[in-house]
């Protein structure tokens, strides 16, 4: 076996490479990193530089990969290392450049070390070992793999990784029938609140069209651009999407795309992009004027569950964090990053901060989990 770096997905072929992302969720798949790499929102001029990894049996066969990236910044990423950049270089270290595992601009959860059916033993061994290699040979501070599933990251943390929690929110399907089937699952408290939210949209005459990717035109994501600018903007965050990066993934995905706009006296006031795969209906972007939230729970949460029940989706996961999200039908869930450092006394302070962290999230996680909206917490 052998392992190899790649500095771009261009460079792998898109077969071998989704041979190993198979099932494994769209933001896998050859065909995203191609639309984030070559649109350049996953460039060098953002920071970011691929360096994917790639093992390959005897035959030359694909058999396992790792998507890769070396950093000379932490934007555009959603586990915050500020702290550890700052007291690493203030001890004279050199934080920058880091490497991260991960899909960029995506806080999804999913495999990080993808392995092709039938790959033999060692190759996830040796795609871990390749990257700590690269990171001794060139001095890097860093390895950071952000939104591991629950057996990378098991497996990283048998390697001696560092594991930092955070709470995110997904609703599941539980058999339903249709909404009404789903808010009848709901306290009654949570269900009047819901139907009050959504009558109080029809009243308002805000118009809902869903426009599917591959009919998606350069004015639409014009405006979804726009909107998602102002809300980030409101918020003091960096917006990173570009259009076109938007165009490159309606061409590449097709209607597994939508872009949903909310309209109201000619204007439109909200848009989402939505991506539907391997059983997941994925909320990804929103973006709003001012005061449009009851639109926000409408198209981001009570339309994603309808148009999930009548597709049979397994879950919606409902994006980065929002505790908002629990008394809308989204249960919590924790997501994961794991960290491996060079040098022993970052490790050291990494670690001390890190269980004071961890022990806080998990506390928050076990009162969110009691605070289920649900009149019955077991399955149908």
């Amino acid at each position: 076996m052998s392992v190899a770096m790649v500095f771009g997905i261009s460079g792998v072929d898109p077969l071998e490479w989704d041979a190993c992302a198979a099932g494994k969720g769209p933001f896998l798949r050859h065909a995203y990193l191609s639309a984030a790499e070559d649109s350049g929102l996953a460039g060098p001029d953002n920071g970011w530089r691929p360096a994917h990894m790639i093992a390959r049996d005897a035959s030359g066969r694909t058999v396992g990969a790792a998507p890769l990236y070396l950093r000379d910044r932490s934007t555009d990423e959603f586990w915050p290392d500020q702290p550890w950049v700052d007291g690493f270089q203030a001890s004279g270290g050199r934080y920058f450049p880091k490497l991260v595992v991960e899909v960029p601009c995506t806080p999804v959860t999913g495999p990080r070390i993808l392995l092709r059916e039938g790959a033999p033993s060692g190759v996830a061994d040796a795609l871990t070992g390749a990257m700590r290699s690269l990171a001794h040979n060139h001095g890097l501070s860093s390895i950071h793999v952000s939104f591991p599933d629950d057996e990378d990251r098991a497996r990283f943390e048998a390697a001696g990784w560092l594991t930092r929690h955070a709470v995110d929110y997904e609703w599941r399907n539980e058999g339903y029938r249709d909404f009404t089937d789903f808010t009848a699952a709901l306290s009654s408290r949570r269900r009047s609140v819901m139907l009050w939210e959504r009558r109080k949209i029809i009243e308002s005459g805000v118009r809902i069209r869903d426009v599917p990717g591959s009919r998606v035109g350069e004015a639409d994501v014009v405006v979804f651009l726009d909107l998602l600018a102002d809300l980030h903007a409101r918020k003091g965050r960096r917006q990173a999407l570009t259009f076109d990066f938007i165009m490159r993934l309606c061409a590449a995905f097709g209607d597994a795309i939508t872009l949903t706009f909310a309209e109201i006296g000619g204007d439109t006031i909200g848009a989402l992009l939505t991506m539907e795969g391997d059983g997941c209906l994925h909320v990804r972007n929103w973006g709003a004027r001012e005061g449009a939230q009851l639109v926000h729970f409408e198209i981001c949460y009570y339309r994603t569950v309808e148009r999930a029940i009548a597709r049979g989706l397994n879950r919606v996961d409902g994006g980065r964090g929002g505790p908002h999200k629990l008394a809308r039908g989204f249960l919590p869930k924790l997501s994961h990053a794991c960290h491996w450092f060079l040098h022993t006394n970052m490790r050291r302070a990494v670690a001390e901060g890190l269980e004071l962290h961890n022990a806080k999230v998990l506390a928050a996680f076990a009162q969110e989990q009691a605070r289920s909206p649900f009149r019955r917490h077991a399955g149908r």
